[in-house]
């Protein structure tokens, strides 16, 4: 009996050692696994934040892909001994205006094309009677290739404008759209995308001798230097030699509301034709026609207005290379 009695005992205290054993690898195993998840949580928190704190600076993160803003332009400076007029003013425009076009940049040619159709018959000297206002104010649109030649403009100029003294107007080919910034006598700038609610259309004249350009475009405003009040503008060009300029107001968040219509009338007469041939007197710059003449190297050469003439006097033989190769591509 002892001896049954010495071996019991031994074998539940192996027993209890064995118990205890793996126990404590029960725990180291439960240490280490809580180590690891710890471990792991401590990365992916560190990762987090180094993440969030890299995006926040703009080097990592998910990108998002920002829509460029349409480039609105300086006011115009005319020089080369052409008639001058200047306006400061910044460069860039509203952020919100138009998306930007895809693909390649347009080429100038491609701009100036698709100006022609308004600028063939508006490049002149005009005057408006403002109906509400009952004054009168000098209308002067010119071509505008100086001021950035990547992106050629036709230009108003009003120097006692009621509502802006200058507005420059280009176009975004990809988007089939046009992009006015207007200045006012404050240097306060306004931004604008036009297009048109009547396309360019050419009608018989009364003496059937010439063709009657008409359309309706209109501009509504994008972004601006004073978000107080809102403007848009509508031209609608009635004939060659009349047109119609409707200016909306909104002040604060009201609607815009007909606040005056400027009745335009040309200084003379248009012989502007639908062709767009006009032989000798085609402008050597915009390719419509010519009103006056300019000269280089003992030849004469017709431009159409006072921003073509400052352009030619600036680079003659440039013009003249593209005036040739255009009048050699229509042989």
């Amino acid at each position: 009996m002892p001896i049954f009695r010495h071996s019991l005992t031994t074998s539940i205290a192996t027993l209890g050692l064995l118990i205890a054993g793996c126990a404590d690898s029960s725990n180291d195993a439960g240490s280490q696994s809580a180590a690891t998840d710890d471990s792991s949580v401590s990365e992916t928190t560190a990762s987090t934040d180094a993440g969030s704190t890299e995006s926040g600076n703009g080097s990592t993160g998910i990108a998002k892909t920002a829509t460029p803003a349409p480039t609105f332009y300086k006011p115009i400076t005319l020089g080369g001994g052409g008639s001058s007029s200047t306006a400061s003013g910044s460069s860039s425009g509203g952020t919100a205006a138009a998306e930007a076009e895809s693909g390649p940049p347009p080429t100038p040619d491609e701009v100036m094309a698709g100006l022609k159709p308004i600028a063939t018959v508006l490049v002149g000297e005009w005057t408006s009677i403002l109906k509400n206002a009952s004054v009168n104010e000098a209308n002067n649109w010119l071509w505008d290739v100086k001021s950035d030649p990547a992106k050629p403009a036709i230009v108003l100029q009003i120097p006692n404008g009621q509502f802006f003294t200058q507005a420059r107007i280009t176009y975004a080919p990809r988007k089939s759209q046009f992009l006015m910034t207007t200045t006012d006598a404050e240097k306060t700038q306004r931004h604008f995308v036009g297009t048109f609610e009547e396309p360019p259309k050419d009608v018989p004249s009364d003496d059937g001798k010439s063709v009657e350009r008409t359309f309706k475009l209109a501009f509504t405003e994008q972004d601006s230097d004073d978000s107080s009040e809102k403007f848009r503008y509508v031209i609608a060009q009635q004939n060659n030699n009349r047109y119609l300029m409707e200016v909306y107001r909104a002040r604060g968040s009201a609607a815009l509301r007909l606040r005056d219509v400027a009745g335009t009338q040309r200084n003379g007469v248009s012989f502007a034709k639908a062709d767009d041939d006009y032989g000798d007197r085609t402008c050597v710059i915009s390719g419509g026609l010519g009103t006056s003449t300019v000269t280089y190297n003992g030849k004469s050469y017709y431009v159409c207005c006072s921003g073509c003439k400052a352009a030619f006097e600036d680079d003659p033989e440039t013009w003249i290379a593209k005036f040739e190769a255009k009048k050699n591509e229509k042989k």
